[in-house]
Protein backbone atom coordinates (compact mmCIF):
# COMPACT_ATOMS: atom_id res chain seq x y z
CA UNK A 1 0.00 0.00 0.00
CA UNK A 2 1.27 3.40 -1.23
CA UNK A 3 2.12 5.92 1.62
CA UNK A 4 1.94 9.58 0.05
CA UNK A 5 4.08 12.37 2.22
CA UNK A 6 2.43 15.61 2.36
CA UNK A 7 4.56 18.68 2.72
CA UNK A 8 2.41 21.72 4.65
CA UNK A 9 3.61 24.98 3.75
CA UNK A 10 3.13 27.64 5.79
CA UNK A 11 4.00 31.34 6.23
CA UNK A 12 2.42 35.21 6.26
CA UNK A 13 0.29 36.75 4.09
CA UNK A 14 2.96 37.66 0.98
CA UNK A 15 6.41 35.79 1.77
CA UNK A 16 6.57 33.61 -0.89
CA UNK A 17 4.24 30.68 -0.70
CA UNK A 18 2.96 30.64 -3.92
CA UNK A 19 6.54 31.40 -5.74
CA UNK A 20 7.75 28.38 -4.16
CA UNK A 21 5.11 26.19 -4.89
CA UNK A 22 5.26 26.98 -8.61
CA UNK A 23 8.83 26.37 -8.06
CA UNK A 24 8.18 22.96 -6.69
CA UNK A 25 5.49 22.14 -9.38
CA UNK A 26 8.38 23.00 -12.49
CA UNK A 27 10.76 20.39 -11.06
CA UNK A 28 12.64 18.96 -13.41
CA UNK A 29 13.28 15.73 -11.64
CA UNK A 30 10.03 14.26 -12.59
CA UNK A 31 8.55 14.04 -9.28
CA UNK A 32 4.38 14.30 -9.33
CA UNK A 33 3.41 16.53 -7.19
CA UNK A 34 -0.29 17.54 -5.97
CA UNK A 35 -0.76 20.89 -4.59
CA UNK A 36 -3.64 21.70 -2.40
CA UNK A 37 -4.48 25.59 -1.98
CA UNK A 38 -6.35 27.58 0.96
CA UNK A 39 -7.08 30.89 0.45
CA UNK A 40 -9.68 32.70 2.89
CA UNK A 41 -10.77 35.13 0.23
CA UNK A 42 -13.97 34.82 -2.29
CA UNK A 43 -11.37 34.63 -4.89
CA UNK A 44 -8.74 32.06 -4.75
CA UNK A 45 -5.24 34.33 -5.83
CA UNK A 46 -3.16 31.67 -5.01
CA UNK A 47 -4.75 29.21 -7.35
CA UNK A 48 -5.17 31.45 -10.05
CA UNK A 49 -1.36 32.46 -10.56
CA UNK A 50 -0.70 29.06 -10.16
CA UNK A 51 -3.05 27.99 -12.81
CA UNK A 52 -1.68 31.33 -14.82
CA UNK A 53 2.15 29.97 -14.67
CA UNK A 54 1.14 27.16 -16.90
CA UNK A 55 2.06 24.86 -14.50
CA UNK A 56 -1.27 23.53 -13.74
CA UNK A 57 -4.27 23.40 -16.74
CA UNK A 58 -8.04 23.89 -15.68
CA UNK A 59 -8.71 20.22 -16.66
CA UNK A 60 -5.82 19.28 -14.46
CA UNK A 61 -6.70 17.44 -11.22
CA UNK A 62 -3.29 17.74 -9.53
CA UNK A 63 -4.73 21.68 -8.17
CA UNK A 64 -7.32 21.26 -5.30
CA UNK A 65 -8.40 24.77 -3.89
CA UNK A 66 -10.23 24.90 -0.74
CA UNK A 67 -11.60 28.70 -0.54
CA UNK A 68 -13.76 30.42 1.81
CA UNK A 69 -12.36 28.98 5.41
CA UNK A 70 -9.56 27.77 7.06
CA UNK A 71 -8.69 24.16 6.96
CA UNK A 72 -7.43 24.71 10.43
CA UNK A 73 -10.27 24.92 11.64
CA UNK A 74 -13.80 25.05 9.08
CA UNK A 75 -12.73 23.23 6.27
CA UNK A 76 -10.94 20.66 8.36
CA UNK A 77 -13.04 17.39 6.71
CA UNK A 78 -13.07 18.94 3.59
CA UNK A 79 -8.92 19.01 4.09
CA UNK A 80 -9.10 15.26 4.98
CA UNK A 81 -11.25 14.34 2.16
CA UNK A 82 -9.45 15.80 -0.52
CA UNK A 83 -6.37 14.25 0.81
CA UNK A 84 -7.66 10.84 0.89
CA UNK A 85 -8.89 11.49 -2.55
CA UNK A 86 -5.23 12.51 -3.65
CA UNK A 87 -3.95 9.41 -2.06
CA UNK A 88 -6.44 7.16 -3.72
CA UNK A 89 -5.96 8.48 -6.86
CA UNK A 90 -2.12 6.57 -6.77
CA UNK A 91 -1.19 9.45 -9.20
CA UNK A 92 1.04 12.04 -7.09
CA UNK A 93 4.02 10.95 -5.68
CA UNK A 94 3.99 14.05 -2.90
CA UNK A 95 1.25 16.05 -1.76
CA UNK A 96 1.96 19.84 -1.22
CA UNK A 97 -0.58 21.68 1.13
CA UNK A 98 -0.19 25.79 0.25
CA UNK A 99 -2.27 26.92 3.60
CA UNK A 100 -3.47 30.69 3.97
CA UNK A 101 -0.85 32.80 5.34
CA UNK A 102 -3.46 33.48 8.30
CA UNK A 103 -3.99 29.74 9.20
CA UNK A 104 -2.37 28.11 12.47
CA UNK A 105 -0.11 24.96 11.43
CA UNK A 106 -0.31 22.89 14.12
CA UNK A 107 -4.06 22.08 13.79
CA UNK A 108 -3.47 21.23 10.25
CA UNK A 109 -0.52 18.80 11.02
CA UNK A 110 -2.84 17.11 13.62
CA UNK A 111 -5.85 17.19 11.12
CA UNK A 112 -2.99 14.99 8.47
CA UNK A 113 -1.48 12.92 11.28
CA UNK A 114 -5.38 11.33 12.13
CA UNK A 115 -5.98 10.88 8.83
CA UNK A 116 -4.72 7.22 9.02
CA UNK A 117 -6.85 6.28 11.92
CA UNK A 118 -9.73 7.88 10.77
CA UNK A 119 -11.53 4.64 8.97
CA UNK A 120 -11.18 2.85 5.79
CA UNK A 121 -12.55 5.10 3.74
CA UNK A 122 -10.62 7.71 4.24
CA UNK A 123 -7.55 4.94 3.33
CA UNK A 124 -8.59 3.42 0.20
CA UNK A 125 -5.42 2.79 -2.14
CA UNK A 126 -2.85 4.03 0.45
CA UNK A 127 -2.25 6.11 3.48
CA UNK A 128 -0.35 9.63 3.88
CA UNK A 129 2.10 10.77 6.29
CA UNK A 130 3.06 15.03 7.51
CA UNK A 131 6.57 14.91 5.82
CA UNK A 132 7.61 18.39 6.88
CA UNK A 133 6.78 21.67 7.74
CA UNK A 134 8.07 24.46 5.67
CA UNK A 135 7.24 28.10 7.01
CA UNK A 136 8.60 30.62 4.06
CA UNK A 137 9.70 33.89 5.76
CA UNK A 138 10.05 37.47 3.87
CA UNK A 139 13.54 38.27 4.16
CA UNK A 140 12.39 42.10 5.22
CA UNK A 141 9.82 40.85 7.93
CA UNK A 142 12.46 38.88 9.15
CA UNK A 143 14.67 41.76 9.42
CA UNK A 144 12.35 43.58 12.00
Amino acid sequence: MKNTPILLLTGYLGSGKTTLVNRILANRKGIKFAVIVNDIGEVNIDADLIAKGGVVGKKDDSLVALQNGCICCTLKMDLVEQIAGLVEQQAFDYIVIEASGICEPAPIAQTICSIPSLGPQFNRGGTCHLDSIVSVVDALRLKD
